[in-house]
């Protein structure tokens, strides 16, 4: 009983060295876990890709499976209809665009309508994430986009995505309409 006690008396200093934390130091050894899923990630990634990209200083990695020479990447303001598959890094499917793919998946809503989702390039309320990687996509180009939590959905989560997830979307461009000067 009075080792209980020992135990229970400890509880209080334990929560108050465990709060000196600051919340950016906690966010950052997060963001250095993901960098680290990630790359592990890559390093077994089942199918072949053509290029690897990492987007700055974001950690968000982009595996080409398909390349497209011509073209323009994606800018701020243009509208982009955009296909995906958003998973987990188990392969646990959370959403996507393609009927037979949320079918395949256990995912299928038969009140929603599967087809490529648009965006406003950088303006859009998607993940910030998302706007990292199709900063560096052309139309017709796919890509698997590994996106580290603080671009995804963060300390948060969302619906079945558990907080500080790192998110894998695998994403095609189909159609880049720019915007008008």
């Amino acid at each position: 009983m009075k080792r209980n006690i020992k135990y229970w008396a400890l509880l209080p200093l334990v929560a108050f060295l465990g709060s000196c934390i600051s919340d950016d130091e906690n966010v950052e050894v997060i963001f250095e876990q993901d960098v680290k899923k990630i790359e592990t990630y890559v390093q077994n990634f089942p199918t072949e890709y053509m290029r690897s990209e990492t987007v700055g200083e974001t950690g968000i990695v982009l595996l080409f499976t398909q390349v497209v020479e011509e073209g323009e990447l994606a800018l701020p303001g243009d509208t982009l209809l955009v296909d995906y598959t958003g998973m987990l890094l188990d392969g646990t499917v959370f959403d996507t665009s393609i009927e037979q793919t949320a079918i395949d998946n256990g995912v299928y809503n038969e009140t929603r309508t599967y087809e490529p989702y648009g965006i406003i390039q950088a303006y859009s309320s998607v993940i910030q994430g998302w706007h990292w990687a199709l900063s560096r996509m052309k139309e017709g180009e796919k890509a698997t986009a590994l996106i580290p939590s603080a671009y995804g959905y963060g300390t948060q989560g969302q619906g079945p995505i558990p907080a500080n997830s790192v998110l894998v979307f695998e994403l095609e461009i189909t159609e880049n309409r720019p915007v008008q000067p």
